[in-house]
């Protein structure tokens, strides 16, 4: 019997570099369900694989239109998580409402495979690639951006993929291609015509919607260490 327990924490220990919903889980344990419940955006940055490290930001649960953000990086096939900051100014814009994490079926790793695919039929080429997770401010689906790089470190595209059913929600490639029907296959238009102002305004749009920009050394910790008081 303790050869089967042992077994099933090796295995879930391992899985959980690997399956993003248990990010949530790992907050709970740390930092208890209201500020589980309450996180709206996950960030890492670029990495030429799964990412070993998660930024979260989640809704303060004792100061009402304020933020708590930890850090989680990936220690001894598990996830360790640290207290980054609190405060109304961490994002410069925050995500509407928090992510769902029970309709996560595609993980950042599936997100990555479905963007080397689009990113083949573009005929572009990326090493790395940072990841974003947030709610759809219309539907409350979990969507993942991802900012895609090559070698230098320069972006040459950005897609956003639903976590639910893996669908292309939109995709860019700085190659003279967009598309921002699920989905669909990327078009391009003639320089110089409506069609490709169009095209660059819904770029403008798509990419500005996923810029939530973090503002580092606030508060580290305070708000954090109050949950764990035991008044």
């Amino acid at each position: 019997m303790k050869h089967v327990i042992l077994l099933s924490l090796v295995l879930a220990s391992a899985s959980l570099l690997r399956a993003n919903p248990e990010i949530a889980t790992v907050i709970d344990q740390e930092y208890g369900a209201a500020t589980s419940e309450g996180i709206l955006l996950l960030q890492s940055p670029a990495s030429s694989g799964d990412p070993d490290q998660w930024t979260v930001y989640a809704r303060d649960p004792f100061r009402q239109g304020e933020l708590v953000r930890a850090v989680l990086n990936a220690q001894n096939r598990s996830w360790a998580p640290k207290a980054n900051g609190a405060g109304a100014k961490l994002l410069s814009r925050v995500p509407p409402q928090p992510i769902a994490f029970n309709r996560i079926n595609f993980r950042s790793s599936d997100a990555r495979k479905i963007a080397q695919q689009n990113a083949a039929l573009a005929k572009v080429n990326f090493v790395a690639a940072a990841y974003q997770l947030a709610a759809n401010a219309t539907t409350g689906a979990p969507e993942w951006g991802l900012a895609l790089n090559d070698a230098n470190g320069a972006e040459v595209g950005f897609i956003v993929i639903s976590a639910e059913n893996g669908a292309v929600i939109h995709q860019q490639w700085f190659n003279g291609l967009s598309s921002n029907v699920p989905g669909g296959p990327a078009t391009s238009s003639q320089p110089g015509t409506p069609g490709e102002k169009a095209a660059d305004d819904v770029k403008r749009t798509a990419r500005r919607a996923w810029e939530w920009t973090g503002d580092t050394g606030l508060e580290v910790g305070r708000f954090f260490k109050r949950l764990f008081r035991n008044d």
